[in-house]
């Protein structure tokens, strides 16, 4: 959740440098994946372990994908907007 934050933030930063990149809407939508996960965990808690175990399995999954796609969106957004100017 830390990594798609800083992501986000460093998103912004590159919006005030190169414009407006429409990958920034869904890296924003990304970035609610974690804490929707969060909330349906606490939310779980008193669920049989079953249950508990099915969720840990699929979301540990999903939020690695996240990961992923943020990293190769941010790679994706720097080579296209920011370093495409320098080179």
């Amino acid at each position: 959740m830390i990594l798609t934050l800083t992501v986000a933030a460093a998103s912004f930063i590159g919006i005030a440098i190169t414009g407006f990149y429409p990958g920034i809407i869904v890296l924003m939508l990304l970035t609610l994946i974690p804490f929707a996960s969060n909330f349906y965990a606490k939310k779980i808690m008193g669920k049989s372990n079953v249950i508990q175990r099915n969720y840990y399995i699929k979301h540990t999954i999903i939020n690695a994908l996240t990961m992923l796609v943020v990293l190769w969106m941010t790679f994706v957004i720097m080579v296209d907007r920011i370093f495409s100017e320098i080179l």
